[in-house]
């Protein structure tokens, strides 16, 4: 924290040593400008997400496999933009083996993480093209690079409460 306030004194770093659920949520994510989420769940991505798109505040989500991480910029309250939840789904878990079980090569963590840092900057700055809606997905195995565009699912439970048919969203 020390470091942060030596670099730049305007921000402010409040360290909640406490897990996220659906009773803290809003508390905990209430006063963010954006909201990054690496947790390596999908009960509590979803928990964030709804939050993120009830809240309005953008949420940039980073996920890793073994060799593949997955970056979303997400802002499902305005018109045509998709939440997390559109992208996953109502139930994405799997019964596939955790990365714990399998492992994650660790350099794609340290690739995950600083350009999530990067798009946080940009949700709060705005610089560039916009990231919203877009999904880049980094395949380290074979070191490629793609990025793909998500759609707003019409049916999605979040976005319909968030954002309801017909209506413009505040700018």
């Amino acid at each position: 924290m020390h470091a942060v306030a030596r670099i730049n004194p305007h921000v402010r770093v409040i360290p909640i040593i406490q897990r996220l659920d659906a009773d803290n949520a809003e508390a905990l994510l209430r006063h963010s400008d954006v909201i990054v989420d690496g947790s390596d769940n999908f009960a509590t991505r979803l928990i964030v997400s709804d939050m993120a798109t009830r809240l309005r505040i953008p949420l940039v989500s980073a996920a890793v496999g073994r060799f593949e991480g997955q970056l979303g910029i997400f802002r499902g309250w305005e018109d045509g933009q998709p939440c997390y939840r559109c992208f996953v789904g109502e139930d994405p878990a799997r019964a596939e083996a955790s990365c714990a079980e399998q492992g994650v090569l660790g350099a794609l963590t340290g690739v995950m993480g600083s350009l999530a840092a990067q798009e946080a900057l940009r949700a709060i700055v705005s610089f560039g093209e916009d990231s919203a809606g877009k999904l880049l997905i980094a395949d380290l195995l074979s070191l490629r690079f793609r990025t793909l565009r998500v759609s707003a699912d019409p049916a999605c439970v979040t976005c319909a409460v968030a954002v309801p048919t017909g209506e413009a969203c505040p700018a």
